[in-house]
């Protein structure tokens, strides 16, 4: 723990949000559901969680225990994927540490994609990890399919932006917050090369457990969804987690759709079919590592608050422009990292990784000498 830079470490006690409970297999984790790599930073408060018990789906972890996960390859039509009991086994998701630090660590993640009901596999997924002692850290995606020909062997939903709170926290109790309007700030999305940006914002409406009245503000949503790179963060209290993709790291933007889950004319989810405006806004699930079905297998209760972790999901993107097969050929690559209260600092990020061209990006040391925005 007194380690130069960055490192990685296993771990065999790890439990997410002060959850007190108890893992029962199935559907947790099979031989420790407590297994975690957990890479930190010397001179950073957060850190970066691969956590068995959640399929090791990881996420960055702030000093208040809020955090934010990036999500997987999604299956076509929800089909497969690994958030389910499934998932959890470690024969179909494991991690390794092929560099430790104190200069970089990289971890390489392998799962299948695999079906809620009888955990057939449909594709196989592939993702690299190299952590710098700035705090970026670059993400590298690809994955191969197990069902050629078939829809429901691939994927083209990627990452999403899912926020993270511990037992007993709501979105309002992490999300940073104007205490004069009362308003939560859910989401910001940055164009890396011009001054467009977009934002939402969550006010709590009294008397009710979880739901909120939106706000947007800034540019128009076609402004960034077409933009050639953007960055994604989620301002925290304690930190803004972010991503960042865009033509030259393979996200080209005539096939990827960025979409944001409060209104429904951004592309966004929604909780039914019905035509209204919005969509999930401010909606909270009990978060998966605790063993719920998949990662919307139970909306937040007055009961399952004050026992569980929770999750809420403003941004996501996906590539439904893509053909099946298309997709499967890409190799995608993606910047993230926290960002500090000045989230337009992200924006210079942003910017100066994509600056670099193709083929500088899909170096395993890209982001490695970049400023840290969350010092700025």
């Amino acid at each position: 723990m007194t380690s130069d830079g960055v490192s990685a470490v296993e771990v065999s006690d790890y439990v997410y949000g002060n959850y007190r409970g108890s893992f029962v297999s199935p559907p947790s984790a099979d031989l420790n559901p407590r297994k975690a790599i957990i890479v930190f930073w010397k001179d950073l408060p957060y850190r970066f969680v691969f956590s068995h018990e959640a399929s090791y789906c990881p996420w960055f972890e702030l000093p208040s225990g809020a955090a934010l996960s990036y999500q997987f390859w999604e299956g076509n039509d929800g089909w497969a994927e690994l958030f389910n009991q499934w998932g959890r086994l470690e024969r179909n998701s494991s991690v390794e540490i092929l560099e430790a630090g104190p200069k970089r660590v990289w971890v390489r993640w392998h799962y299948l994609g695999v079906n809620l009901r009888r955990g057939e596999a449909a594709y196989r997924a592939s993702e690299n990890f190299w952590a710098y002692p700035n705090g970026l850290i670059l993400r590298k995606q690809q994955y191969q399919s197990l069902m050629p020909g078939q829809h429901r062997g691939y994927t083209r939903e990627p990452i999403e932006m899912i926020g993270m709170t511990p037992v007993g926290k709501r979105w309002f109790d992490v999300l940073e917050t104007d205490g004069h309007t009362g308003e939560s700030h859910a989401l910001t999305v940055l164009d890396a090369f011009s001054p467009n940006r977009y934002d939402v914002y969550w006010k709590p409406i009294p008397g009710t457990l979880l739901d909120a009245k939106p706000r947007r503000s800034e540019n128009k949503w076609k402004q960034l969804d077409d933009a050639e790179g953007v960055a994604l963060a989620v301002p925290m209290r304690d930190g803004a987690p972010f991503c960042i993709f865009g033509d030259a790291s393979g996200f080209r933007h005539d096939y990827t759709r960025i979409k944001e889950h409060t209104f429904r004319d951004t592309g966004g989810e929604g909780l039914d079919n019905s035509k209204s405006e919005f969509g999930w806004i401010s909606s909270m699930w009990n978060h998966w590592p605790i063993g719920w079905v998949n990662s919307q297998g139970h909306p937040v209760d007055e009961k399952t608050l004050r026992l569980y972790p929770s999750h809420f999901s403003p941004a996501g993107m996906d590539f439904f422009a893509l053909a099946d097969a298309e997709s499967e050929r890409g190799v995608y690559f993606s910047l993230i990292g926290v960002g500090g209260k000045n989230v337009e600092s992200i924006r210079q990020t942003a910017r100066q990784w994509l600056s670099l061209g193709a083929n500088a990006i899909q170096q395993p040391d890209s982001g490695a000498h970049l400023a840290s925005p969350y010092s700025r």
